[in-house]
């Protein structure tokens, strides 16, 4: 996902220290290793914490302005913009995470396994890959229309949120003096057999946790994923 509009308000919007440092200790219970590649970055806040933790990570994302939002909040991290559908790597990581349901802006099963086995490629052998992914509960909640409205920096917003098919929709909208700022986000919604069928054909080993704290598969928000490289 590009964020154009978004990327300015993004952290006001979406940020949540408590919840990315779960994020981040649920890394440090599942990689060993020191060396981490962040897919999907966004602006950086589980890549600063992981960076304290003394990780040696480089975060990496496909849009330059979230990427510049990083760089410009962490200038001490290393980043590089990277498309996660396919990718290459120089060097190998003992782990490779994808957080905040970011897998769920692919658009297809087959962008799934171009990920999963450039992921694969990348890691270095006993190495881990984690990321989340919204549950199909997830469809269910917002059935019905999710509206949200605040301010930002003084910018009065809404963030709308319905689901279609298998599909989550989100619109935002930012009223300016100037102009209406708008930006639309669509997320599939992928059935976990079908993800868990396609890692292992690329060669995981997997583990299958819900909403952080609960081993196996139960009604939650997001799985969480943990595979290793056999």
């Amino acid at each position: 996902m590009i964020y154009y509009n978004l990327a300015s308000y993004y952290d006001e919007l979406v940020s949540d220290y408590e919840y990315s440092k779960k994020w981040a200790d649920f890394t440090k219970i599942n990689i060993s290793g020191n060396k981490i590649l962040e897919l999907a970055s966004g602006s950086g806040e589980i890549t600063n914490i992981l960076y304290k933790y003394g990780y040696d990570i480089l975060a990496s994302d496909l849009s330059l302005s979230m990427l510049k939002r990083l760089n410009n909040k962490y200038p001490y991290i290393k980043t590089k913009q990277i498309d996660m559908i396919k990718f290459s790597c120089e060097n190998k990581y003992d782990g490779i995470i994808c957080y905040c349901d970011s897998i769920n802006y692919l658009n297809s099963l087959d962008e799934c396994k171009n990920m999963f086995i450039s992921v694969y490629n990348a890691l270095k052998d006993g190495g881990t890959f984690i990321f989340d992914m919204h549950t199909e509960d997830r469809l269910i909640e917002f059935k019905d229309e999710f509206i949200e409205e605040g301010y930002i920096n003084d910018v009065p917003y809404q963030w709308t949120i319905n689901t279609i098919d298998d599909e989550i929709h989100h619109h935002f909208a930012f009223y300016t003096k100037e102009k209406v700022l708008q930006e639309y986000h669509v997320q599939k919604v992928f059935k976990l057999e079908d993800i868990i069928k396609i890692l292992n054909e690329v060669g995981f080993n997997i583990k299958v946790y819900t909403d952080f704290d609960y081993e196996g598969i139960i009604n939650g928000e997001k799985y969480f994923i943990v595979g290793g490289k056999v």
